[in-house]
């Protein structure tokens, strides 16, 4: 985990939330930890939106093409 998080912060927009946020993708999916380290190496020009990408599909397992739909809930209680 150490090796990702070095290469996390070496993206060149790197961001402490993106670091984190993927470091919990890793933690919740550890097979997948040397495919991200191998892509993130095997691309070094990677923004963190490819990464993001990578990891919703590879992850996640997203399909980009055909996303879930998005369900927006509000959590407040209504006044009366």
């Amino acid at each position: 985990m150490e090796e990702l998080e070095i290469l996390l912060k070496g993206v060149s927009d790197s961001y402490s939330d993106f670091v984190v946020g993927v470091m919990a993708e890793a933690r919740s999916s550890p097979e997948k930890l040397d495919e991200l380290i191998a892509f993130i190496k095997n691309n070094p020009e990677a923004t963190t939106s490819d990464i993001g990408e990578w990891t919703a599909v590879n992850i996640q397992g997203i399909d980009l093409e055909n996303p879930p739909e998005l369900v927006l809930v509000d959590d407040e209680p209504e006044e009366s």
